[in-house]
């Protein structure tokens, strides 16, 4: 029986951890092959790749943010091979798995983690066999178990991480790598908090698979492990052998609780980590205690502050920073309280989502009782609840735009600093520029880059003018047109660069040949844009000229 194990992800970049894993606890006994797909193909196209193949099964990992093209890609593979085998897994099925028999055009549903359960599925099917495997579901039995694979187990298998068919993609997509499985945490909006217990691999396991890992062309690595920090001794093991082996140019992202996130951990990192080998990944979600309480989900935001200033005074690592809209018990002006508490941080990145009520989580299960109204499919995103309207919800979803446009790009280094240091709410501040937005009709989507300089320019009546400019100078690869004025002549230009390379010996040639040259108020600014890379310099406006 030939299976295609496959997924939808949600980019290119992205690669999936758990199909890796079924296909190598199940190719050495079957006959299966890996391929992945993206939502962004047509489903017409992934249909008839998958049929070309010639599979006899076909198991599909879902997710939010792929099962509603996956239903639409089961109904037309069944109508066009109606005695092909079609099962799926993964989190977004595995808690209510009635419901995806009922409604999908599907044989069978596995729930929990299906390292196991899957290579068993195949054996009952090949041998024509009773199915009466742990997890999984199918019409007339509906499995009450969520398996878990014993880490022991997997540590037997190949290695998912570096298959040979993913060898020449590595450098450009997203590495996954786990270190430990479960959470430690009762997030009731998350599906974490369904699981029982944390496992941990080996330490001589993750050495393996790390310098595997070193040796290969990725650049990206992002660590699934809910709560990284779980374990110090695991994580400082993990940390001081990513310290000292890791290859060149890679980045290793993991998502911490910095409450708990102890001193000796910070230490170790602001005293050992190269620069920019970490990124931390920190789930703030609100800032209310009513809410963290309504949720169960129990921090210290003073100890976490303390973590996050001296996370960031190291300078060791990027911080990326979560919030979720739409909780119990947070109002409109509530919420805009947790986003100016949080962009205090200045973290590079702060990611304003929207509450998701996930099937089998606790939230959903209490919908009713806090006056929920959610998407009735995927990704099921909160519309409004007893203390924020759905008319607020958009009026923070304009102001998630503008956070990802002109804080989130990393575009507006220096602008954006200027502006945040002036401004008394973070939140108003994004709130307002995207009602500007609006009532002069810009393009959320589908504009060049150099209108959101201009966009911001104006909306600041220019007193930021010229350190947008150099925002944008830097922001560039090539010369791209200014959205400004040109603040030097033709014949200015060229006195300029002369009497640049006679005070400070630069090279001319390169200049006229590479270089973009802006004389603002308190001095020249200097672009050079060669091999697709930018050099920006300034020197003072006291040169003696001939324009």
């Amino acid at each position: 029986m030939k299976t295609l194990i496959t997924t939808l992800n949600a980019k290119y970049i992205h690669t999936a951890l758990a199909i890796r894993l079924l296909y190598v606890a199940s190719y050495p006994k079957h006959d299966v092959a890996l391929k992945e797909y993206t939502i962004k193909q047509k489903i017409e196209d992934i249909v008839q790749d998958i049929l070309s193949q010639q599979v006899d099964a076909v198991a599909f990992s879902t997710y939010i943010w792929n099962v509603e093209p996956i239903k639409d890609i089961c109904q037309q593979l069944k109508q066009a091979k109606p005695e092909i085998i079609i099962m799926l897994g993964g989190p977004e099925v595995s808690y209510e798995p009635e419901h995806f028999l009922t409604h999908f055009d599907i044989d069978y549903v596995l729930s929990g983690e299906g390292e196991i359960t899957f290579e068993m599925l195949l054996e009952a099917l090949e041998k024509k066999e009773a199915i009466a495997i742990p997890g999984v579901s199918y019409q007339g039995h509906i499995a009450t178990e969520i398996p878990q694979t014993p880490l022991s187990y997997i540590e037997t298998l190949p290695s998912p991480y570096i298959l040979k068919q993913d060898e020449d993609k590595l450098a450009h997509r997203i590495l996954y790598f786990e270190t430990s499985r479960g959470c430690p945490f009762l997030c009731q909006y998350c599906l974490s908090s369904l699981e029982k217990g944390m496992r941990f691999y080996s330490h001589d396991y993750l050495a393996s698979q790390l310098d595997l890992i070193f040796a290969s062309p990725a650049r990206i690595i992002k660590v699934l492990d809910r709560s990284f920090n779980a374990k110090m001794d695991h994580a400082l093991f993990v940390l001081d052998y990513i310290f000292k082996h890791h290859g060149p140019h890679q980045q290793f992202q993991f998502e911490i609780n910095a409450d708990v996130f102890p001193q000796k951990i910070i230490d170790f990192i602001n005293e050992k980590a190269p620069k920019g080998l970490l990124r931390f990944e920190i789930g703030i979600q609100s800032t209310y205690e009513p809410t963290n309480r309504a949720v169960k989900r129990i921090q210290n935001f003073e100890r976490l502050s303390e973590v996050i200033k001296a996370l960031s005074e190291g300078g060791k690592c990027d911080l990326h920073l979560d919030l979720i809209a739409g909780l119990p018990y947070e109002t409109y002006d509530r919420f805009a309280q947790s986003f100016d508490d949080v962009f205090a941080f200045r973290a590079k990145e702060l990611q304003l989502g929207f509450l998701k009520m996930l099937r089998g989580t606790g939230l959903r299960n209490q919908a009713d009782d806090y006056g929920y109204t959610y998407q009735f499919e995927a990704p099921y995103e909160m519309q409004q609840n007893d203390w924020i309207s759905e008319a607020e919800i958009q009026e923070v979803h304009l102001a998630e735009e503008m956070l990802e446009k002109y804080w989130n790009s990393g575009r507006f280094k220096d602008s954006m600093s200027a502006i945040m240091d002036e401004v008394p709410s973070a939140f108003a501040f994004f709130h307002d520029l995207g009602t500007y937005y609006k009532t002069h009709h810009y393009p959320f989507h589908g504009y060049q880059p150099e209108l959101l300089y201009q966009i911001l320019d104006d909306y600041t009546n220019r007193r930021y003018h010229d350190l947008l400019i150099i925002d944008y100078l830097a922001s560039c690869k090539t010369r791209m047109k200014r959205w400004y004025e040109p603040t030097l002549s033709h014949d200015e230009r060229h006195a300029v660069i002369e009497a640049l390379g006679e005070a400070y010996q630069l090279n001319r040639d390169e200049l006229y040949r590479y270089a973009r040259i802006e004389k603002l108020s308190d001095r020249y600014v200097i672009a050079i844009y060669k091999n697709y890379q930018c050099t920006l310099t300034s020197y003072p406006l006291n040169l003696k000229t001939t324009a």
